[in-house]
């Protein structure tokens, strides 16, 4: 079939071809004017192909450049958005908070005294007077250890913030004022002095509390500044000043306090006052109506743990110490202590519960951490480090304890701090078997005690029972018999009256005593240790070790039983045992001498004299050791390997 050659392929072919067989001069012009146009339109149809291809490039960049830009956009309004929804959030949340903390405000609010001229003129200005006057209600606060919440005192000119609102023209300071009148409880405090004469008669008034007034000369004004607020903080907050008035041993005025502002008081303070009133009375030495009032905040709030502890401590104050380990049991109960939803409780108000069962590691711990959190003296009535050094000398710490004592404030000079020195450093005295000294010691004590019946309240156990035990090894058995008699229902007393018969050779009249002392605390493990050393030094291993177990079992982290364990195991000839004892019994105690000599000891028997001489060093280390104890030592760090 013949192609079609039409068209400008076909021509100039065709051109070409005539072009090629040399058909004439005029044949050939043509052809070449021909060909050249074909090239020119051609090289136009690439140009304009170029372009186009040039203008599509662009555009693909120009589209791209415009999706970046897009993109870009899009990010700077999400951004933007976002900004705005945090900002709004933000200001939401400021809000919110603001209309909370207005609604809950229960601070007390000190205005700007009026004064009279004169007291401007001499420097006493409403700003000062005031001032003044708010510097006591702080004294106050910072007392009140104890204290279940703590009032947010502020003078009113202080939060007067002058940043401004734009086109508002309020300060910040304004609309908070606004919010707290409107929402909040505030108690607002306003006070005036006018002169009579040569006397000045200052007058406090706010809401909530009748106005009173208070006189004396321009010279009392401190003194009148002082007995206004002490007026307001009574009437504002009852059970905060009342524990300030017991803190300082106004028992009385404290009880009188508590019983006016009971009535009125809220659902939500009355267990806090009835706290404070079996504090006070317990104070007072009234302890049945004590325990009442701790049982009625409990009834009235079951989750008041620290009328729990309160409680424990009364009981084991009166001598009750198997009530008040029931007690303490029943508080760890209801607490679910330990278990992994348990309630949110203070631990210093497990420390009776603990002392108790002789736990003595964790109540040094509680009251450490109590008087970390509250200024070095935590929230017992009387300071935390005596007691902290009572439960050093128990785990036969004496350096420890001595540092404690030797810092306390008031060392030397207040009265329960004196007694308490003189009692830690009478059970040291008796570890290391200076009965002379102990006595005088404990003696001393148990005069100031005497004494001050006030605080007997703030010794777990009373110095009495230990006097008496000092004075029997001292040689005054009349002396001892005496403390003994007075010392009432403790087991310590009744597990001393035991280890006095046995001093004196009654060994039935011992073993019955001691019979007693279980009885009378079967639940705590002091009595069974006391048995087990008098069974030791009558040679009865056997029946030793088995009140040492009975020790431990409720007593687990006393380290006293252990060590006795320890020594009948190593009075057998049981060294790997023994060792093995005075390992666990380490674990209870910062250092205790004897206790590392007696190790050493045994170690030496099973032929390990380099890790005995360890023990020995650190035996010599933590001293506290009887004369004899210390010649031992002394001869057996001598003694070649």
């Amino acid at each position: 079939m013949t192609k079609n050659t039409s068209g400008a392929n076909g021509d100039l072919t065709a051109a070409l071809a005539l072009q090629a067989a040399g058909k004439g001069k005029k044949s050939s012009a043509h052809v070449e004017h021909y060909l050249d146009e074909q090239l020119r339109l051609q090289r136009q149809h690439s140009e304009r192909e170029a372009a186009l291809y040039q203008l599509r490039t662009e555009n693909i960049k120009l589209r791209n450049r415009q999706l970046r830009m897009q993109r870009l956009h899009d990010r700077f309004r999400a951004v933007y958005q976002t900004t705005l929804s945090v900002i709004a959030l933000g200001l939401l949340a400021v809000i919110i908070y603001a209309v909370y903390s207005a609604a809950t405000d229960q601070s007390v609010v000190v205005n700007q005294f009026q004064v009279p001229p004169s007291f401007v003129a001499t420097g006493d200005s409403g700003t000062v007077v005031a001032s003044a006057f708010l510097d006591r209600l702080n004294t106050l606060q910072a007392s009140a250890r104890n204290s279940q919440s703590a009032l947010a005192l502020q003078d009113a000119w202080s939060n007067n913030i002058q940043l401004q609102v734009p086109d508002v023209h309020i300060s910040l300071g304004d609309i908070r004022h606004s919010l707290h009148q409107w929402l909040g409880h505030e108690i607002q405090i306003n006070g005036d002095i006018v002169e009579h004469g040569n006397q000045i008669a200052l007058t406090v008034r706010g809401s909530g509390f009748a106005a009173k007034t208070f006189t004396g000369t321009p010279d009392d004004l401190p003194t009148l500044i002082n007995s206004a607020a002490d007026y307001v903080y009574g009437e504002a907050e009852p059970y905060q000043f009342a524990t300030n008035l017991e803190i300082n041993g106004q028992d009385a005025q404290a009880l009188a306090l508590v019983r006016a502002a009971y009535p009125t008081a809220t659902a939500k303070e009355k267990p806090w006052l009835l706290n404070a009133w079996g504090n006070a009375l317990g104070d007072l030495n009234q302890f049945p109506a004590a325990v009442e009032k701790y049982s009625q905040a409990i009834h009235s709030e079951p989750h008041f743990w620290i009328a729990y502890n309160n409680l424990v401590g009364i009981l084991l104050v009166m001598g009750k110490e198997e009530a008040a380990f029931k007690a303490g049991v029943n508080f760890e109960r209801q607490t679910h202590r330990g278990s992994w939803f348990g309630a949110h409780v203070d631990t210093s108000n497990y420390q009776y519960v603990d002392y108790l069962r002789m736990d003595l590691p964790a109540v040094h711990a509680e009251l450490v951490a109590d008087e970390a959190a509250h200024n070095g003296v935590g929230t017992n009535v009387a300071p935390d480090p005596p007691l902290d050094a009572e439960m050093l000398a128990r785990m036969h710490a004496d350096t420890q304890a001595n540092l404690i004592l030797q810092t306390t404030p008031g060392a030397g000079t207040d009265h329960y701090v004196v007694a308490a020195t003189n009692y830690v450093q009478g059970l040291l005295a008796l570890d290391r078997h200076d009965y002379a000294q102990a006595a005088n010691l404990l003696e001393a004590a148990d005069v100031l005690l005497t004494k001050y019946p006030v605080l007997q309240g703030d010794f777990y156990s009373p110095p009495v029972c230990y006097l008496g035990l000092a004075e029997e090894l001292a040689g005054y058995p009349n002396k001892a018999d005496a403390a003994i008699a007075r010392g009432g229902h403790f087991v310590d007393c009744y597990r001393f009256k035991a280890d006095i018969a046995a001093h004196r050779g009654d060994w039935s009249g011992a073993q019955k005593d001691y019979a007693a002392a279980v009885s009378l605390a079967p639940s705590m493990p002091q009595a069974y240790q006391s048995w087990g050393l008098a069974l030791l030094h009558h040679h009865d291993y056997i029946g030793a070790i088995a009140k040492f177990q009975m020790a431990d079992a409720r007593g687990p982290h006393w380290c006293d039983p252990l060590e006795s364990w320890g020594q009948a195991l190593a009075a057998e000839g049981e060294y790997a045992q023994a060792v093995q004892k005075y390992a666990e019994a380490a674990k209870y105690t910062p250092g205790w001498g004897a206790l590392e000599l007696h190790w050493g000891e045994a170690l030496d028997k099973l032929g390990r004299h380099s890790e005995a001489m360890a023990h020995y060093r650190s035996a010599q280390t933590f001293g506290n050791l009887s004369e004899t104890q210390q010649g031992q030592l002394t001869s057996l760090l001598g003694k070649p390997g």
